[in-house]
């Protein structure tokens, strides 16, 4: 396999480091709004008010990156992602507190869409699984990094630390960013001209199928695994705070160990089967929580868990890329964001609202069956795999 590109590593990293810092402050956030006397509704719309603005800037962050070009606009997501944390450290008041949230988003959405237009606008096409698995380990170890950093963070100095430690990391990121990445090299599309790629993808059934597959893929991560799972884990099976972490740690580990083989899978196989596989496989794994009634059953379950969401994970962003046209791969990144990002606001409350009398086996049932249905509607994606001589791959069939 050819070495990855140093181009890549430094994304790679530099989606670390953006990770590593939104996830600094998940352990603390609901009670540093607590602090300024604020309800619990209150404290959890400063979770939702950071999804709705990165929902809102995906596609305008990936119009921009086709416009002025990708480093531009990851230099500077990272600079807003430093302000919006020192404001946060320094919030008078619960409002204030709640405009760094937005504005942390918009960061958000800027770096990560603009990284990501930068990988699929500089990947060969017939390489795009691996390169997005390797960029994608980046992700899943600042997810797993975090939230352990945050905690002892907060427990060294008080809840405005880890915000600190935040800013911190917001301007490390943007010099990586700036000393490391070459200015794209691809054209760059008038705002026009990209805004009716994104009007073009939006009427392709293709495309809208990925999207629908990316809903659900984060409806199900974020409903049924980050907010059934530990009540479930806590209020049905009596488990401790450590072994719903161990519960939920060990599908993640398991998922940064398979991601790379998936990746050679998708460029190898194919985006679809793998997909098509992954999604019902994962289907089956997400609706089996509910009959696990011990902590060694669901640790099990788990694992198996990560290594089927590494085989979902891998083949919608490279579809993305793939079906992006030239010149307009940040609006087609944009969109494929955006669903994501709706699928991380709706699924809480839809799973959160299916739970409320504690039905939680309906549902993981009903995150399976939304599971299930996105490979129906995968079957709607036409293979995009090309042929990569060097591994003696053989063409996908159109």
């Amino acid at each position: 396999m050819k070495a990855v590109p140093r181009q890549t590593k430094v994304l790679t990293f530099g989606v670390f480091l953006t990770m590593t810092g939104l996830t600094l402050v998940a352990p603390i956030l609901p009670l540093y709004a607590r602090e300024f006397g604020v309800s619990r509704t209150a404290a959890g719309a400063l979770i939702s008010a950071f999804a709705v603005a990165r929902l809102v800037f995906d596609v305008i962050g990936g119009i921009a990156s086709d416009r002025v070009g990708s480093k531009p606009i990851m230099v500077g997501g990272a600079v807003l992602l430093a302000v919006s944390s020192v404001g946060a450290a320094l919030a008078p008041n619960y409002g204030f507190l709640l405009i760094t949230r937005v504005l942390e988003g918009f960061g958000s959405a800027a770096f990560a869409t603009a990284a990501m237009q930068m990988v699929v606008s500089t990947t060969p096409k017939e390489r795009m699984g691996r390169t997005m698995a390797f960029y994608q380990t980046g992700l899943l170890g600042g997810i797993s990094v975090g939230p352990v950093l945050g905690g002892f963070a907060a427990e060294l100095g008080d809840f405005s630390t880890p915000f600190w430690l935040y800013a911190v990391l917001g301007l490390v990121i943007a010099v990586v960013v700036w000393r490391g990445i070459e200015p794209s090299a691809t054209r760059k599309a008038p705002i026009s001209e990209s805004y009716r790629a994104a009007r073009k993808l939006v009427m392709r059934a293709d495309f809208l199928a990925l999207m629908f597959v990316a809903l659900a893929i984060f409806v199900m991560r974020a409903g049924a695994r980050i907010t059934l799972l530990p009540l479930y884990a806590g209020e049905e099976l009596g488990l401790s705070e450590s072994q719903i972490g161990l519960v939920i740690a060990a599908a993640a580990i398991v998922t940064m160990l398979v991601v790379n083989p998936g990746g050679w899978l998708v460029d190898r196989i194919g985006r679809r089967p793998v997909l098509i596989a992954g999604l019902l496989l994962t289907a089956a794994a997400i609706a089996a929580h509910g009959l696990m009634t011990t902590f060694g059953g669901l640790l099990l379950l788990s694992v198996g868990f990560g290594i089927s969401a590494a085989l979902m994970g891998i083949p919608p962003p490279t579809l993305a890329g793939d079906l992006a046209p030239t010149g307009a791969e940040g609006a087609s990144v944009g969109l494929y964001r955006m669903a994501a990002d709706l699928g991380l606001v709706i699924g809480p409350v839809a799973m959160g609202y299916v739970a409320e009398d504690g039905s939680f086996e309906l549902g993981f049932l009903l995150a399976g069956a939304l599971l299930i249905a996105a490979a129906g509607a995968a079957m709607f994606i036409g293979e995009t795999r090309t042929v990569d001589d060097r591994d003696g791959a053989q063409p996908g069939v159109s």
